[in-house]
């Protein structure tokens, strides 16, 4: 803990490429403290923060015994078996079945929606049959034969597995029409499997003060969120969620898994993610569209199914082996014509087929790094990547941390908001973390260049930004497993409230309403939007028919059966709105011992296309800090010198303007502009607020027929 009121806690955010291999306990402790103790990272780390408020927070945390609060642990390419049973035991032993005992790996209860499929099931029989009778015949073809078919037998169906238990959805919702759906998983009965064990093992024993709150598995990609014990009692609705986007969106090899939960009045997210390898832009375009699609498949909370992660989260962190690489600018021979056809496929190795058979997906790679015991064909080394890894090498051997960070392709996407839109990270003032060769230190292996590959991205709610504070950021340069060195961030994060037994942080106001008519009011007015996308088919006039709807967390705030709407207006991109809407929030949810508490409540002004033919579609959503669209509202009341009383000035209304980006999915998506003003009034006072408004409206919109089919409004 930080301060003396426990509003500020401590996160460490782990991420590790595995590589498909086994962890040391040695490695796995280079990168995750001793039972989280924040001093021994904090003082040995090569690479010290420099950013707003880092020095400060190393300070405050400065002392023995001071742990992490939260530790988060996302790992990609996180699947391996036990090479000892290789050559003995049955088919679900060389899955990694029941022996040693079976070690609880339930999600936290979050209520009835959450999750409790977090692990892989055992594998289909047929799948379990080729494992054993691979195994078996291999035995006829010696040695090198029966490893060569195990690993390939083992490798496809550790990536399908995430299809089974593992991809299941953490909750039962109606779907959007742009959403694909998928359904509830079976119940997992059986024991985990070796990897898992081992996982869960080694983390009991490095961090035995801390409870587990959550862990999902899908494919080869997992997500641990550990909490203090004590602490993990003051957690609740707990969910997570996962989006495949491997060969075919299909094969969970790549994606990324999101857990979401509740504070301390703070809603928190974590994404892990791996997504699509190499070099080039147009693996770039898709490492965009990538992170787009776990955000919109992997929604975690079954009561804001408008909203993805980055929405309805008052703090979310992204990390992973996101394969952002670092491009320099083409001169010399890089700038000949490219090789095309058969001849760059070629020089890179890959093999690309239209359709996938069972047997081409048992032969194929569907990773960029290869196991430790893969024989590979020599392969040509790769001219275009043969002067970028020259002058990469020559810039980390001189420690040019700048240079290395201004030709990396995540920090570009992120200037241009191709990705990611809002998210924050911090430069990376260390060596790359990929590729290197498997072992202690930084051998980079000269087929890719040198990248920061291994990322951590942190965005803060409106309002919230000034509440995370970086500390830590660093690679684990031995880590020895892997050709990703993994990396680690430390940060402060400010909650919402404090804990559970103390009072919580109220809007800087007394006003009370033991005045059972008092009730906050908002005006929105002067709405429109610019630059909306097209949403609509040629057909049908290939443009848009927006209408905004008006969404609150807690949801009580403003929900009456239905949500608050603007009309639809028909084929606009540039819609306005000669309507103001009026919004009275309810009494009793923003009340706290009798006063306005306002904390880390949010307004959602929601975008959306009407298709009354076929479901309504999302086009974004603005996010607003109802905290702080009210926080003037204690001027209201003055001393009276006369009087022990307080008296209100009705008159004394806020007035806030909005210009904001249209957000979904971490893409913007036009911009949105309104003004809104705020006051705490009786019904009397409301009257007088609203003469001037020109055609106020306080409509709520109602499911129709085709929405109901279509699932875009469960509420």
């Amino acid at each position: 803990m930080v301060d003396d009121t426990n509003t500020e806690l401590t996160v460490l955010v782990c991420s590790a490429n595995v590589g498909n291999a086994e962890p040391t306990p040695a490695s796995f402790g280079e990168w995750v403290p001793d039972d989280g103790e924040i001093e021994g990272p904090l003082t040995q780390t090569k690479y010290p923060v420099d950013a707003d408020g880092a020095a400060w927070a190393r300070s405050s945390l400065e002392g023995a015994g001071k742990k992490f609060d939260i530790i988060v642990i996302g790992m990609q390419e996180a699947a391996f078996v036990d090479k000892t049973l290789k050559k003995k035991g049955s088919a679900s032993e060389r899955d990694g079945g029941s022996s040693g005992g079976a070690v609880d790996d339930s999600n936290r209860d979050g209520g009835a929606a959450a999750d409790v499929n977090s692990e892989r099931s055992h594998p289909p029989g047929g799948v379990a049959e080729a494992v054993g009778n691979g195994a078996a015949d291999s035995e006829k073809g010696g040695k090198k034969g029966k490893n060569k078919l195990f690993r390939k037998v083992v490798k496809a169906h550790l990536v399908v597995r995430g299809l089974t238990a593992g991809g299941s959805e953490t909750y039962k919702a109606p779907t959007l029409r742009n959403r694909r759906g998928e359904s509830k998983a079976k119940e997992n009965n059986h024991s985990v499997s070796y990897d898992t064990r081992k996982f869960l093992e080694l983390i009991q024993k490095r961090c035995p003060s801390y409870a587990m709150v959550t862990t999902k598995l899908r494919g080869e990609m997992r997500l641990i969120v550990l909490a203090l014990k004590g602490l993990d009692k003051e957690i609740s609705d707990v969910y997570t969620a996962g989006e495949n986007t491997g060969i075919g969106s299909v094969l969970a090899n790549k994606g990324g898994i999101i857990a979401t939960f509740d504070l301390r009045g703070t809603r928190l997210s974590f994404m892990t993610c791996h997504l699509e390898a190499h070099e080039g832009n147009a693996h770039y375009m898709n490492r965009n569209k990538n992170l787009a699609e776990i955000f919109a498949g992997a929604k975690t909370d079954p009561n804001y199914n408008l909203h993805d992660a980055t929405i309805i989260s008052h703090h979310m962190f992204v990390c992973g082996d996101l394969n952002y690489r670092i491009k320099f600018a083409e001169t010399g021979s890089a700038k000949k014509k490219k090789s095309s056809g058969k001849n760059a496929l070629k020089m890179s190795g890959v093999i690309v087929k239209k359709h996938f058979t069972s047997t081409q997906l048992l032969n194929s790679n569907f990773d960029e790094t290869p196991n430790e015991e893969k024989v590979s064909p020599p392969q040509p080394v790769n001219e275009k990547i043969a002067p970028h890894f020259t002058t990469a090498k020559a810039l980390v051997d001189g420690e040019d941390w700048k240079a290395l960070n201004d030709g990396d392709e995540l920090a570009m996407a992120l200037k241009k908001k191709e990705c990611l839109a809002g998210f924050n990270t911090l430069p990376c003032n260390f060596p790359p973390t990929f590729k290197v060769a498997r072992g202690e230190g930084y051998q980079y292996t000269e087929k890719r260049t040198p990248s920061y590959t291994d990322r951590i991205l942190w965005k803060s709610a409106d309002g919230m930004a000034d509440n995370v504070v970086p500390f830590l950021y660093e690679p684990c340069p031995d880590f020895i497993t892997s050709d990703h060195k993994p990396i680690r961030g430390g940060y402060i994060v400010k909650m919402n409230r404090g804990p559970s037994d103390q009072p919580s942080t109220k809007l800087t106001t007394t006003n009370s309403f033991q005045q059972n008519e008092l009730q906050v009011h908002l005006l929105v007015s002067d709405i429109k939007c610019t630059n909306l996308p097209i949403m609509d088919a040629e057909l049908m006039g290939g443009l848009s028919d927006p209408y905004i709807l008006f969404v609150s967390s807690p949801k009580p705030l403003l929900w009456k059966k239905a949500w608050p709407s603007t009309k639809v207006i028909k084929r606009n991109l540039n819609p306005i709105w000669e309507e103001d809407i009026h919004l009275t929030l309810d009494r009793d949810t923003c009340s706290d011992g009798g006063n306005i508490s306002l904390n880390g409540s949010m307004l959602y002004m929601t975008v959306i296309d009407e298709d009354i033919s076929s479901g309504d579609d999302v086009i974004g959503t603005v996010a607003l800090n109802l905290n702080d669209l009210c926080s003037d509202l204690g001027s209201q009341e003055q001393n009276d010198p006369s009087s022990s009383s307080t008296r209100r000035d009705s008159s004394n209304i806020q007035q806030t303007k909005i210009s904001r980006p249209i957000l979904r999915n971490g893409q913007e998506f036009g911009m949105l502009e309104c003004t809104i003003s705020s006051a705490f009034l009786t019904g009397k006072e409301t009257k007088a607020f609203l003469k001037n408004a020109k055609k106020v409206r306080s409509k709520t919109r109602h499911i129709s027929l085709t929405n109901k089919i279509f699932g875009l409004l469960p509420f």
